[in-house]
Order: structure tokens, then sequence, then C-alpha cells
């Protein structure tokens, strides 16, 4: 016997299909800013330090904010050290 799905529930679906896609996409973009963010930091200029120290801390805000809606583990170096 054949399940019928109501259309509002496959659209919700993809919906929340492509919203989960463009997030992933987001944490991506936010973790790889953070991590040249920390590579400048260590590496950058001493006079540049403040500015970077205050750009860290945004974006590691940023990613927590976005991660914790929709539930990853935040590691902003999970894909390796920094390098120079």
């Amino acid at each position: 016997m054949a399940h019928v799905i109501p259309f509002a529930e496959v659209v919700r679906a993809r919906r929340r299909a492509r919203q989960q896609q463009e997030i992933a996409a987001c944490l991506e973009i936010i973790e790889a800013n953070l991590r040249l963010a920390l590579h400048l930091f260590h590496y950058g200029p001493d006079e540049d330090r403040p500015v970077r120290a205050r750009q860290v801390r945004q974006l590691a805000e940023l990613l927590e904010y976005v991660a914790h809606g929709v539930g990853e583990p935040v590691n902003p170096c999970a894909r390796g050290p920094l390098t120079r």
C-alpha cells in the first residue's frame, strides 16, 4: 500500500535541507576566516595584535552563535594546525 506524503511536508523538508547546506557553507567560511585571523594574530606585526585579538573574539562568537543553532561542534582548528 502506498503512503501519501502531504505536499507541505515535502516543501518543508526541502527547505530545511537547503537551510542546512547554507548554514554548513557559512560555518566553513567563518572557520576559514577565524583560522586566518588566528594566523595573522600569531605571525603579524605586534602593533596589529589588539585589532586581531578583537577580530578573533568576534569571529569566535559568531561561529559559536551560528553553530549553536545547528548543533555542530565548534573547533576552529579542526582542519589542521596553522602553518606559516
